[in-house]
């Protein structure tokens, strides 16, 4: 009697564990670096259940390109600076994941006009330069973002893993518009900035595409 009770023991013992093994794997917290179209920084991943997990992600860069808006050339720098907030689920604790979860942080648009003739449009009038001074426009994402997406990974290593997600930022933001020159306190062009201002975009969809190198100890 003795001896089966200690058999049954050992059995049940054998068989608690490998999935006590797996709850131990799913526990700890993973750490890792990505580099986006919307910034690079680091990542820390806690699964919370087999498919299921929450991530913290940074992201930090600032790029510029030249553009024409209204037939004035513009030099354009966005700036990323935000965290994410992610949760991640893996149908069947497979490999694929589908993402969504909220960013937050200060990203913004800077967009100055560069002085290529001697008058600049702003709005619905032309303005000479002497007058309108550096005219920007600001467009600034403070408000917290939605994100939604879908990644996937594969193991390199024991312990580390190449990772690659795709997926798009919903972003509702504010817009300013200013001038250095003397015409500033023109009411007529205030007017006139106010059309500038007006015409940026504040709520977009920007795509997110980034890869990622995560270990798990």
């Amino acid at each position: 009697m003795i001896r089966q009770a200690a058999a049954t023991a050992f059995a049940v013992a054998l068989a608690a564990l490998p999935a006590a093994a797996r709850a131990d794997l799913f526990s700890s917290v993973s750490y890792g670096v990505q580099a986006s179209t919307a910034g690079h920084g680091i990542t820390l991943e806690k699964p919370l259940l087999y498919d299921f997990s929450v991530r913290i992600q940074t992201g930090t860069m600032s790029i510029s390109q030249q553009f024409n808006y209204d037939g004035n050339p513009y030099t354009s720098t966005a700036h990323y600076n935000h965290v994410g907030v992610i949760a991640d689920y893996r149908p069947y604790a497979g490999r694929y994941r589908i993402s969504g979860g909220l960013v937050f942080g200060s990203d913004g648009v800077d967009n100055v006009a560069r002085f290529a003739s001697p008058t600049l449009r702003v709005g619905s009038g032309v303005y000479p330069i002497s007058g309108t001074g550096t005219v920007r426009t600001r467009l600034r994402y403070d408000r917290p973002s939605l994100y939604a997406g879908v990644g996937t990974g594969t193991g390199l290593i024991r312990g580390l893993a190449l990772t690659f997600d795709v997926g798009a930022l919903v972003r509702n933001g504010t817009a300013t518009a200013s001038a250095s020159g003397p015409l500033a306190s023109n009411a007529a062009f205030r007017a006139d900035l106010e059309r500038l201002r007006a015409e940026q975009r504040t709520h977009v969809v920007v795509p997110v595409v980034s890869v990622g190198l995560n270990y798990r100890p």
